[in-house]
């Protein structure tokens, strides 16, 4: 799947940036609490917030986005045989505009399972992704299709931004690791 037609730019917002993005985009549009496989959404553009040890996999080939947000706390999220079938009848999966961005976790070992079960999945596909682990504070997401980013905000990176440091460097702070894919960018 290395033939990406098209680069995903990653974007670290403000809270108040995010949130007029949200707005937009609509609640219909939103991965909400109880944060299981069913609340998984595809559209043009999606969201979720409120991701602290769970694991957000956003998965696009630049017209449409599938978002799960699942919780280690809910034994079904860790059956990932669930999540290659909603993933199959979702996406085409031999699509080689595929690509990735897994964000979330904590170091326990519920929280690691679903992570690695998703990094084990895409690698296993051959979805290219990219990654923000371990978030520093509450993390929310969204994908804008017209743009190709995914916005990316928490109170680390919304603090950062009001001090107006780089896009990296507010990423950076957001998270202890971050891994971006030959396939994405963080934008300025």
């Amino acid at each position: 799947m290395e033939n990406i037609s098209f680069t995903s730019a990653l974007r670290p917002a403000t809270l108040n940036d995010f949130g007029r993005i949200t707005k937009q985009i609509g609640s219909k549009n939103a991965v909400n609490y109880p944060w299981t496989i069913n609340e998984t959404v595809k559209a043009k553009d999606v969201y979720t917030t409120g991701i602290i040890d769970c694991s957000g996999c956003l998965i696009t080939n630049g017209q449409d986005a599938v978002l799960m947000h699942l919780t280690p706390d809910n034994e079904h999220n860790h059956a990932f045989s669930l999540v290659l079938d909603l993933l199959r009848n979702k996406l085409d999966l031999k699509d080689s505009n595929l690509q990735a961005i897994l964000v979330g976790s904590k170091n326990h070992k519920k929280s690691l399972d679903i992570y690695n079960k998703f990094k084990n999945l895409l690698e296993q596909i051959g979805i290219p992704y990219s990654e923000l682990k371990n978030g520093k504070s509450p993390t929310s997401i969204a994908y804008v299709t017209s743009k190709d980013e995914v916005v990316v905000t928490n109170k680390n990176i919304d603090k950062m931004l009001r001090k107006e440091a780089s896009s990296k460097e507010a990423l950076e702070s957001g998270f202890e690791k971050i891994s971006i894919a030959d396939c994405d960018e963080i934008a300025e």
